[in-house]
């Protein structure tokens, strides 16, 4: 699998609870939203990997985009789908990545934002390649990963509710080296630090 299970299992146990917490975007998120849009000249389908609670699709939407909602996690699945929207379980690495309503339609354009961190460094190319196959030419992408060293393994929550996931790290020239070779075109990668020490790449990148 493309996810550590216990991190599946740790999202699936905290859906609400998380997506309360993140319900409230960064800036650094807004203005990579505000840059994607922009490239996709405020229109065209969208997968979005890592739907979570939900936030950036409503704001994808708000500015003219179409979103085809996923997560791993069945229980954000069940939270999206409990609020009125559409949302599919999708593994991006095992599950077919074509577009329900338009099977035989690339996307426009994939949004990946700070969910990719849970996939291991083995499979992070696959997953790449196997998004630019769904993804037409030209069409953008957005991808956004913790900046550092190997793996860790990093535990929140509490002792009744634990939080348990496992997260890659990535320096540039790896990373854009994993795009390069997937088939995108790394237009450009830029740091921003969210909490304290919580430093990230983000990717804006095109369909070669």
């Amino acid at each position: 699998m493309s996810t550590d299970r216990e991190t599946v299992r740790s999202y699936d146990a905290v859906a609400a609870e998380y997506a309360a917490e993140a319900a409230v975007m960064p800036e650094w998120v807004a203005t990579e939203i505000d840059v994607f849009v922009t490239e996709l000249s405020g229109s065209g389908r969208v997968l979005e990997i890592g739907s979570g609670g939900g936030r950036d699709a409503l704001e994808l939407e708000k500015r003219g985009m179409s979103v085809r909602r996923t997560d791993i996690s069945k229980g954000f699945v069940e939270l999206l789908r409990e609020s009125g929207f559409e949302a599919d379980l999708l593994d991006p690495l095992t599950d077919d990545l074509a577009d329900p309503q338009r099977p035989s339609m690339p996307y426009d354009g994939i949004w990946a934002c700070a969910c990719l961190i849970h996939v291991a460094r083995g499979d992070f190319g696959t997953v790449l390649g196997r998004l630019a196959e769904a993804t037409r030419s030209g069409g953008r992408l957005h991808v956004s990963v913790r900046e550092g060293d190997g793996e860790d393994l990093s535990t929140h929550g509490s002792a009744a509710a634990p939080r348990r996931y496992v997260e890659t790290y990535w320096r540039e020239p790896a990373l854009r080296s994993a795009l390069t070779d997937a088939g995108w075109i790394v237009n450009d990668v830029r740091r921003y630090v969210g909490r304290p020490h919580d430093r990230w790449l983000s990717v804006r990148a095109s369909r070669a």
